[in-house]
């Protein structure tokens, strides 16, 4: 259970979110694939999706590095165009720290790192807008877990 958890916390950090009413996944521990569709609304017509993900490193339970590589994309069928599209990287360095960039077919780059040091967890944050219709959106989260 702890395993299936992990695939699809590194699912939600690599793929689009909310693109679909409906998903299908496959998770290996190496591959994990999805297919959805999103139905017809008033401005689009029915959107499939796509989502491939490929893990590396260390196998997954395992203590040692490992790195992610994925992408996701939504097509319209209707207007024949892209809706959509992410492609992501994280990389576990060392079981304490987390580092995840992604970019959209928005221009939107994203990055997080996350380290732990006993019982406090660092989250920082980072959004930039490439096309520069946004300015830069910056955030940071610390948590201690008392056990």
């Amino acid at each position: 259970a702890r395993l299936a958890e992990e695939r699809r916390k590194l699912c939600r950090l690599l793929w689009l979110r909310g693109g679909t009413d409906a998903t299908f996944a496959l998770r290996s521990s190496r591959v994990m694939a999805q297919t959805g569709l999103k139905l017809p609304h008033e401005e689009e017509g029915l959107v499939g999706s796509l989502g491939v993900l490929r893990r590396f490193g260390a196998a997954e339970g395992a203590s040692g590095p490992w790195a992610a590589l994925g992408g996701s994309l939504l097509w319209d069928a209707r207007q024949r165009k892209l809706a959509a599209l992410q492609v992501a990287a994280c990389a576990e360095p060392s079981p304490s720290q987390l580092v995840c960039l992604g970019v959209d077919q928005t221009g939107a780059l994203t990055g997080s790192v996350r380290s732990t040091v006993d019982s406090f967890t660092l989250l920082a944050s980072a959004s930039v807008d490439l096309s520069r219709r946004k300015g830069p959106r910056f955030g940071v989260d610390l948590s201690f877990d008392v056990e």
